[in-house]
Order: C-alpha cells, then structure tokens, then sequence
C-alpha cells in the first residue's frame, strides 16, 4: 500500500538506503527490484549496485565482473554506462588498485556533468583514491567539486559525506581544528542515518584524535567501529578500521596492535586488496619492533614491505617505517645499518609530522650513541619546535596537552643530554622546552559557545536527578562528549611561548623580589634540578636528586596520607596519621630540597616549576618550605610575564556551595577582611549566580564540595545548589578573575589519576587568564580552610600578594595545609 511499486522505485528506495550504511535493506530492495520487469538501464543499474554490496561482504572481483557484464549489454544510455563505469571505479578502489580506479572514475566524470548526483559520487570516490595516494591537495579538490554536484542535486546526505572527506583531508595536512570541525558538522548529518555510517564517522574522528595523541580515546571508538563493520559482515571497512586501531594500539600495546594489524592485512589478501593488505603489514612490523622482536626476520620483512610502500605510493608510511626499523637497528648496536637508512630517509618540509618528528628522534638517538651531546640537544631541540608550532594551532587544552605525547621521547633525550653537558643555561632552556611542550601558551579569551553553555546547564540538571537511570546516565555521556568535541574543534587563542628565559634576566627579576628558583627535571630514570638564587652563583646550579624510585614510592602513598590527616579523627588515631604523613614529607624533602639547601637559605620567597611526575606533592608542607612565600609557575617564561602584570584587588566575591560543614562561615568571616562595597556574597550559590561575580571581580573565592572526574579533569567541579560548575564553564565566562581560591573538599578521587581535580581546575583559570590561582592538591579540612583562609584575605586587604599572604596566614595560624599558589604568587 503506497510502497514502491517499479523496479525504478525500487531501485531508488535502495540506493538511499545504501547511502544511510543500511545495506541489508538496499539489497532488499534491488533483489525485489529485478523480479518488476525492468528496463534495460533499471536493470543494469540494479545489477552494478548490487555488485558493490556483494563486494563489500566478499571478494570485488566478482562483483567486477557483474558490472562488466552489465556494460556489455548494447540497448544502455552513455549515462547508465558512465554510472556503471563509476562503480566499476569504486570496486577498483576497495581492492587496491588505484590506477584503473582513477581511470574509471575520471571517465566517468568526463560524462556525467548531465547528472550532479552521479557526478558527486564519481568525485567523492577519485577523491578517496587521492588520499590513498597521499595526493591530498587533488583529494581536496575533488571532495570540494563532489560536494558543490551534491548542493546541485539537493542532496544533503551526499553532501555531508563529502564534507566530511575534506575534513579527513585537512587531518592529514595537519589542520585537526579544522578537521575536527568539518567532520562533527559532517556527523550530524549522517550519524543518525544507522549505525554503519555513526561508526564511519567515528572511525575518522578517532584518527583525528590519535593525531593528537589521544590514544586512549581513538583505541575506545575504534573498536567500537570494528565491531559494528563485523557484525554486518562488511570486511573492507571492518579491515580499515582495524589498521586504525593497530595504530592507536602502538604506544601502549604494541605486540596487541602487531595482533590486530595481522587480522587486517589477512582480511585484505582474502579480498584481493594488496594495497590495503601491505599498510596493514607496515603496523604488523612496527608492532613487533616496538614490542622488542629484533630479529632478522622482522628486519627482512619491514624492508620488502617499505619497498612495496613505495611502490603503492605511500611515501609517509615507507618513511615511518624505515624510521623505526633504524631505532631498532640503532638499538641492536647496528650503528651504521642505523645510520646508512638515515640517509635514505630525507623528509622535506611535506612530509608528515609524524615523519618529521620521528626523524628528528632517530638523530638525536644517533648522535646519542656517537656521544655528541650537542647534536643530540640540536635534533631534540629542532623536533620539539616543529611540534609546539604545529600544536601551537590547537585552541582546546586538552588537545594540547595530549598532542605533546609526540615530543615524549625527544624531551627525555633533550633533558638527559643538557644534564650531562652540564650547562645551567641549557637545562634552563630544556625545563621551560618541555613546559611549552605540555601546552604552556600565553592564554587568549575564547569566544564564548552557546551550544556548551546550554550542554552544560542540561548536565547540571542531570546530575542533581534523585534517581539517575541508565538513559540519563547516557544521556549525560552524550553531553560531555559534544562540550569536548567542541573545544576540540576550536582554534587556537594563544600566542607562542614568547622568547627564551635567559639566567641574566630570571636572575634579576630573583633579585628584586628576593626569591630563588628550583626547577626539578626528570627523564624516567633520575631526578635533577637547576636552582639558581641571590647569593648563589649567579648562573645557577645543577643539582643530581637520585631516588627516583623511592620518589615514586612515595608518591605512591602520599595521597592516602594526606587525606587521613585532613579527616576528623579520633586523638591516637590522628598522630598515627600526622606521624605517616610527615615521615612522607620529610623522606621527599630529603630528596628533592635538602641537596639545594645552601643557595634556598639566601632568599625568603621561593618560584618553582616542578616536573610533571611532582605535580601532586603539596609542596608547601615539606620541612624546607614550611612557612615560605612559594608559587609554584607554569614556567619560567610565564613567571617572569605575570609578575610585571600586578594589579590591585578592588573588588571581591564569595560563593559557597551546599553541604559543606562551615563553608558559610569560611567565606563569612573572609569577607570581613574586605570593605563592604568591594564585596559581594552567595551562599548556596547557583551556577549561575558564580558566573556573574566571577565576571564583576579581580578576586574570586569558591567554597565548595569538589566532584573528581578521574578521566577528564576539567569535567571536574564544584557542588552548587542547582548542580556542578566545571572547568570547561571558565571558557563561558566574559573576564576572568586575576585571582582564584579554590577551597574544596574533594570527595571520589581516584587513585590512578590523583592530582588531577585541583590541579586541572588550577590550569584551567590559569589558561583562561586568571595570574593566580591558590588550590590544593588534596584535600583539606573544613575546619582547617575555614580558620586559614580568612587570615589570607586579612593578608591579601593589606596588599599582599597570594602566596605572602598564604606564607603570613600560616605562620599566624599555625595550621599546614597543602594549599598552594599556582601562577604568579605577589
């Protein structure tokens, strides 16, 4: 009744089916379609469709030899032959073979101007071979011609996908904002089509986000994507999203992504896809040698592969190969096998990142094992530089701090060789290196999103729910990932770095603030730091710490510690805490400050910019510290920027959230230290309400429950009255404070990730604008922030900067707490 009723309508019905991903409907369709009498073109049009389907769950050469029956027939338009000749195309293209492919398709699109639908497809197609070929500027074009054919015909389906492709496209030229963006937009078009074309999509934002660094989340969506291609039979695309994987899995799981890329390339072979089959051996080798096989085998097996690389022209992935077969070479003692496939390998200023990255990690290696410190520190240096300008691109913070998992390797060799030189010039040079590295940029304001804010406000509503349930629960995980997926797409708004720190300048600026300097480093095996202060030598000292693993012990426990000691306690059971807690504290200052104690006694205040590995250590309750101004900065650089940027606090804000035990009279009696029309105050305060007075003050003060998200950190937050205020809500805001106190219990933290709530809320402002930002690493008592923290406002009315008025608070209290100032500290 009102169904299709032709083989044309059939056929039609199919086609729009298959385009959704729903592949077992369109075959339906067709099959139907040719018991309805159809005309010679309906029927031969019928017959090439269905030979791609059967194609897409077996071998293309039947399906081949469909079309080409179908083209034998003599009563066919040109256009029906030009149509089939495009999908003669498309089957080329999915067993590999580019040039009769791009034969095909560009015949095709020579005769098919009549008919945009076709037209875009023809292009949408000889663009994909393109990209397969590394030819990413002619992709482009075609991508871009599909899609203007797609807007002519109407067809917005169509049109996404093309979109989408040149979002693939600007990935692999490096433009991942853009890409990103493009392919989100694309996705909201397709991924409610079916599950095929959700899983389409994201299998290319998981390459996008593995360009980034974030393994972690490409390897969840890529085997998501696997599964769904297999349980619909639908081997090329299941084999396509497998190499992917295998190349997320390469990190951390080399010999699983040796397994998975194996799979792939034996899927390929079945079809006849050599192409695809020899990519999917380059990860099968690469797995291996990152696994540790160094045999001959291997060895034999990567160079014939790099050759037939070559020859499919996949000059990247021959490159990458090489590379890494010259590390592990390199690491069998094979110097000159190492060095002699260096010299094969040039990449030019077009080769991929990757490529270029690699090939600077395999200098440095090489000068490493010649014992040439300064061309290891020259290849580091220049490998990192070619990284932070790419990532310098990247607008979100979490992108770019996942992107700098590329420079691992070459700032570990960087930090290593400027400690064995020995020069405190160059160590200072490398420690403010990695810190750019990790994303340390000069904070812009973004625009505000209105699409997060309003994510936003629904996650608050979902979270304060009596009863969640598993819809709301998923409901919620969708939500997240829009805001993220969001700031993914953005833009940088940040400028570089700025210039290098030189000894000479930080040391004057050391000087007339009567300050010193610790910078620790830590390449995996040992722990240093360069310290560098009035009174000691005025280029400053490199200081071996040693104790790495006791170090990590430590810190192994310190969290536990610290959070017994921040709970009510009966009396005995509170000195055997206090008693844990400090013979912690004293074993790490052991380590990390009693070495550097002479030149740390020549000055009251003290900068510091701690080695990621220290980040969790509440700093300000080791003996050595204990009672000083400290600041701990983003880096050197920064410090010396935000110092020159005092500003006076004129007015202030409070807010407290519900269910904290004194919060109201935390921020009660701190408000007091300040004029009345300089204040303002909320308790049990919205979202909505913080929002406004962070953007009416200099000086913004949060008392609040603090909720931990393990896994993304600026998903953390603060318990308002009507819900959570994250850190992705800092970005929402129209001005920043230039001040920020954090005072948090902080309630679920997770182990493995401890650290990272206070800290990446503290990033967060400090990204956003804010010059300091006072927090803790862990928890702190109620009773103990409610008496300490209105004695630092006393401080901060009087004019004091952050951490002097944390240093006198302390000291007049008599209370230790892990507070610390991040930024700038006066």
């Amino acid at each position: 009744m009102g169904g299709p009723r032709t083989a044309a309508e059939l056929y039609a019905r199919a086609v729009s089916a298959g385009n959704a991903g729903r592949h077992a409907a369109a075959r339906r369709d067709l099959i139907a379609a040719t018991s309805r009498d159809p005309d010679p073109d309906t029927a031969a049009l019928v017959a090439g469709t269905l030979a791609y389907l059967d194609s897409e769950r077996g071998s293309p050469d039947a399906g081949i030899a469909a079309i080409d029956a179908a083209l034998a027939g003599e009563s066919i338009r040109e256009q029906t032959r030009a149509v089939l000749t495009s999908q003669r195309g498309l089957l080329e293209l999915r067993r590999g073979r580019a040039e009769a492919a791009i034969r095909d398709l560009s015949h095709a699109i020579e005769r098919l101007d009549a008919e945009p639908l076709s037209l875009g497809r023809a292009y949408l197609n000889r663009g994909l071979v393109r990209l397969d070929r590394a030819e990413i500027e002619a992709a482009e074009h075609d991508f871009a011609r599909a899609a203007e054919a797609f807007g002519r015909a109407g067809e917005p389906v169509e049109e996404a996908k093309a979109h989408g492709n040149q979002g693939y496209a600007a990935m692999l030229r490096g433009d991942l904002a853009l890409a990103i963006r493009t392919m989100d937009a694309a996705g909201s078009v397709l991924g409610g089509l079916s599950p095929v074309m959700r899983a389409i999509g994201d299998t290319d934002r998981a390459e996008a986000l593995l360009a980034a660094g974030m393994s972690t989340e490409a390897t969840r969506l890529l085997r998501g994507t696997v599964q769904i291609y297999g349980a619909r039979r639908l081997r090329q695309t299941q084999a396509e999203a497998e190499v992917a994987l295998a190349r997320a899995l390469l990190l951390d799981a080399p010999a699983e992504a040796a397994a998975v890329a194996r799979r792939a390339a034996r899927r390929f072979r079945t079809r006849g896809n050599a192409s695809w089959a020899t990519r999917a051996d380059a990860l099968v080798v690469t797995g291996r040698l990152l696994a540790g096989d160094r045999g001959a085998a291997v060895h034999r097996l990567g160079a014939a592969t790099a050759e037939q690389l070559d020859a499919i022209h996949r000059g990247d992935d021959a490159a990458l190969l090489r590379l890494e077969l010259a590390l592990a070479a390199l690491a069998r003692g094979r110097y000159a096998e190492a060095s002699a496939i260096r010299d094969a390998v040039r990449p030019d200023a077009t080769a991929s990142l990757a490529v270029q990255v690699r090939a600077e990690d395999l200098d440095a290696e090489l000068a490493r094992a010649r014992g040439d410190l300064a061309a290891v520190i020259a290849s580091a240096a220049h490998g990192i530089a070619t990284l932070t300008t790419w990532q310098s691109s990247l607008g979100s913070l979490e992108l770019r701090g996942g992107a700098a998992v590329h420079g691992r390797h070459l700032a570990v060799l960087g930090v290593r060789a400027a400690l064995d030189r020995g020069s405190p010039d160059e160590v200072l040079a490398w420690s403010e290196r990695v810190r750019a590295l990790s994303g340390n940029l000069v904070p812009l304001r973004p625009p505000a999103d209105d699409r997060v804010a309003a994510a936003l406000t629904e996650l608050r509503e979902l979270r304060i729910r009596d009863a969640p349930t598993p819809e709301s629960g998923a409901r919620e995980a969708r939500l997240r990932d829009a805001v993220r997926r969001i700031h993914w797409a953005d833009v940088a708004h940040a400028d570089g770095p700025g210039h290098a720190v030189t000894l000479d300048e930080l040391g004057a600026a050391l000087v007339a603030d009567d300050a010193s300097f610790v910078a620790h480093l830590w390449t995996g095996d040992r722990f240093a730091a360069l310290v560098l202060a009035p009174g000691g030598s005025p280029r400053g000292r490199i200081v071996e710490l040693g104790g790495a693993e006791q170090v990590v012990g430590l810190l192994a426990g310190l969290l536990a510690d610290l959070d017994v000691s921040a709970a009510t306690l009966p009396a005995p059971l509170r000195e055997s805490a206090d008693a844990s807690l400090a013979a912690r504290l004293a074993a790490l200052d052991r380590i990390l400050l009693a070495p550097l104690a002479d030149e740390l006694r020549h000055a009251e205040r003290m900068v510091l910019t701690p080695a990621g590995a220290l980040a969790g250590i509440p700093w300000t309750m080791l003996p050595t510290l204990a009672g000083r101004p400290l600041v701990a900065a983003e880096s050197a650089r920064r410090w010396l920027d935000e110092r020159l940027a005092r500003s006076v606090i004129q007015r202030v804000g409070f807010a407290s959230g519900p269910g904290v035990e004194r919060a109201r009279q935390e921020i009660t009696d701190a408000a007091e230290a300040w004029d009345p029309p300089a204040r303002q105050a909320r308790h049990d305060a919205t979202a909505g309400e913080v929002t406004r007075i962070a953007e009416s003050v200099e000086l913004l003060h949060i008392a609040a429950h603090g909720r931990h998200s393990a896994e993304h950190p600026l998903f953390s937050g603060f318990e308002l009255a009507d819900g959570p205020w994250f850190g992705y809500d800092i970005d929402q805001l129209a001005s920043v404070p230039r001040v920020v106190i954090m005072s948090a219990c902080e309630l679920g933290r997770s182990a493995s990730r401890w650290g990272m709530e206070a800290l990446g809320m503290a990033r967060a402002w400090l990204h956003a604008g804010a010059r300091s930002v006072l927090a803790a690493p862990a928890a702190v008592g109620d009773e103990r922030a409610a008496e300490l923290l209105p004695a630092v406002h006393r401080e901060l009315a009087r004019g004091a900067g952050v951490a002097d008025a944390l240093s006198a608070a302390t000291r007049t209290t008599g209370l230790t707490t892990p507070l610390l100032v991040r930024g700038a500290g006066w």
